[in-house]
Formats: structure tokens, sequence, C-alpha cells
């Protein structure tokens, strides 16, 4: 049990409920030298997307894990005002996106310099407010790291060291989960406050009965094996009977508490007419879990891995999470 930092203030961890993992109300792909809240209307997005977070509310979801990081179309104000309208708590975060979504000052700092920045978010508050993140988010390219993407999970390693918080990494291939690991390991994070997210990406287009399925699975197994979380967050966007077939092996192999589950959906798009296309959030309990039931689930496992598996993943210790603003952050 610990604290989580919400938009509207800090929780306790067994107050969170059922919980979407990775989610994303608006994002601006304009690029960080263009975006800014000059570029959208507060009121247009909660008007368009307020309808999309009461249904997941009335299908019985309490928290919702907003993956949008700044530069991105990080908009905290906008999350208070949607979480006040829709009863739903929405954690917002700390770190950087990648390039072009990286201010240019980023690429000429060492990675303590850009934790004291990710640090002072958490100890402070979010660009002028009280808001403090309840995790890290970064992301990284498919295959090696480029030098500023090291920079990068080494800055979120030692922010999650001094903060307590967890870290989830946009990642989409094996070879760079375990670059990125091999940092968090000399960083001396353990591995359990580091989340590699859309795993479900990783042998994509492997299917099961293929010899490529045990590939991928023996992938994912890899990663397991070192400690890390797995989320399996495209939930929606291929079919379902794929994301059954993975959850239920990894179940099976004994992984049920390092899987996290989600859709990576929402998505209303600065720049185009009313949002675009939103992705509505409700595939997940609406077909998935269904599904999983069907296939030998049980309601046990469900809530580990809805409810209890977040929880434990966004807790945040006494010494860390519950320093009030302006503490001094030790030095590692």
């Amino acid at each position: 049990m610990g604290t989580v930092q919400t938009v509207m203030g800090p929780v306790s961890s067994t107050e969170l409920g059922l919980v979407l993992t990775h989610e994303h109300v608006m994002v601006d792909f304009a690029g960080a030298e263009v975006t800014g809240p000059h570029r959208w209307d507060r009121a247009e997005v909660v008007g368009i997307m307020l309808p999309y977070l009461t249904a997941i509310a009335r299908q019985g979801v309490q928290t919702l894990v907003e993956c949008t990081p700044a530069y991105l179309g990080r908009d905290v104000e906008l999350l208070q005002q949607l979480s006040a309208a829709s009863g739903l708590k929405i954690i917002t975060n700390t770190g950087f996106y990648k390039a072009p979504h990286l201010p240019a000052w980023v690429f000429g700092l060492e990675a303590p310099e850009l934790a004291q920045r990710w640090i002072a978010e958490f100890e402070t508050g979010i660009e002028g407010t009280l808001v403090r993140p309840g995790f890290i988010k970064i992301a990284v390219n498919p295959g090696e790291l480029e030098p500023i993407q090291r920079v990068i999970v080494a800055a979120a390693t030692i922010t999650a060291l001094h903060t307590g918080l967890p870290i989830i990494a946009h990642t989409a291939s094996a070879e760079a989960a375990h670059e990125s690991l091999d940092l968090v390991a000399a960083g001396g994070l353990d591995p359990a406050r580091y989340v590699i997210a859309h795993a479900d990406q990783i042998g994509r287009d492997a299917a099961p009965g293929q010899p490529e399925w045990d590939e991928m699975i023996a992938a994912h197994e890899a990663l397991l094996q070192r400690g890390a979380w797995l989320a399996y967050d495209g939930i929606g966007w291929s079919p379902v009977a794929r994301h059954v077939a993975l959850v239920t092996e990894m179940l099976e192999r004994g992984y049920e508490s390092q899987l996290l589950i989600s859709q990576d959906a929402g998505w209303y798009h600065v720049g185009e007419p009313a949002g675009g296309s939103v992705q509505p959030m409700t595939a997940l309990l609406d077909e998935f879990v269904p599904a999983l039931r069907s296939a030998g689930v049980n309601s046990r496992q469900l809530e580990t891995l809805l409810v209890g598996n977040p929880s434990r993943l966004l807790a945040v210790a006494q010494a860390a999470g519950d320093r009030p603003f302006g503490a001094a952050v030790a030095p590692h």
C-alpha cells in the first residue's frame, strides 16, 4: 500500500479500483517547438472527450492512467476538468517522448540535469500547478537506442530512484527493451518499477500455432524473467483472439503478477476537426474481459490484472511519494 498522485491530489493505492493503465485523452503531434495550449480549446476537448470517459466510468472503471507526456499534448488543467466532470481518478506523468517531440534544449543535457527537471515537477507541481505526476513516461525507438534515448532512460531511472515513481516506456522491440533494462539495472533501479509498454507489438505478426508464436512467447518471457512488467495495451486495435491467447499463455506460465492490460485508446487529435476519429475506451470491458472469462481466466486473475497489479505498480511508499511540496530530495 502507498500513495498515488492523481490530478486532483494524492489518494491511497487501495482506492484506485479498476484501472485502465495506458490511455490517451488528447495528443498533439505538431512537434515540440509548435505545441502548446494555444493550439487547443479546452472547452471543446472536454465536450468531445467527456462522453468517452463517462462511458468507462459507467462500466466500473475508477482510474485512468493518461500517458500523454509533455510536448505531446499533456494538459493537466484539462485533465482536472475531465476528472471532476467524470468522477474518474486521472493520473498524469512527468518525462518526455521522442523526437520530434523533444525540445531542442534537451539535447544539451546530461541525465542528472534532465532528471532534476522531472523531479521538480514531482516536488513542486507541473507547469505552475499543484498537480504532481503519478509516473514517468518515456519512449524509445525500435532497435538500438539513440544517444538521446539513452540519456532519457538514464534520467528516468534517476527520477524513479528519487521519487519512487514507476516508469512506463513506449517500447516496440525486444532489443530496445533489453537495452533499456540494462540502463535501468546500471542505474540501480529495481526492474519491477519499469513497464515495457506496447509489449504486444513485440512479435505482433505472430499467430497462435505458428513457429513464430513460440519465438514471440520466448522473447516476452525473457523480458519478464528480468523482472520488468509487460503491458499488453493494444487491446481493441487487433483481433481479440490474439490478445486472449497471449494473456492466457502468460498466465499459464506464472507471470500473472507482471502483466498489465489496457487499450491505448482515446486520442483527441489536436489540429483535426473535432479531434478527428476518437477511439472509444470501452473494448477492454465490453469484449476482452468476457473473452478472457470464456477462455478460462477466473475472477481472481481478472482482479489481479485490472486492480491489484496497477495498484502495486503505481503505489509510492511514504519515503518518496508522501513528501510535502518543496521537500528536499536527497542526492542518489
